[in-house]
């Protein structure tokens, strides 16, 4: 394990250590089990909340290049294919 491993294992228990009563955070992070959240838990829940799919990654960017695309044509260019 090299030591950028170990600083990533290390603040990753530190913030196991931390914890948030429930009754300051909002519904969807409250663990009603134990009446508190370790930041990690709460981390964990806000990337994944905030984490797009691969597939919707890849929605977006056929939806960006057909746009670019259009607008292409619209100005009677010849059409430039973009690399991925």
């Amino acid at each position: 394990m090299n030591g950028y491993e170990l600083l990533a294992q290390y603040k990753k228990q530190i913030k196991e250590c931390f914890t948030v009563p429930n009754d300051l955070l909002p519904e969807e992070f409250q663990d009603n089990k134990t009446g508190y959240v370790s930041l990690q838990d709460i981390e964990n829940k806000c990337n994944k909340r905030d984490k797009e799919t691969a597939y919707q990654q890849e929605q977006r960017e056929k939806a960006r290049r057909i746009y670019i695309y259009k607008q292409q044509i619209e100005r009677g260019e010849e059409i430039s294919y973009l690399p991925k």
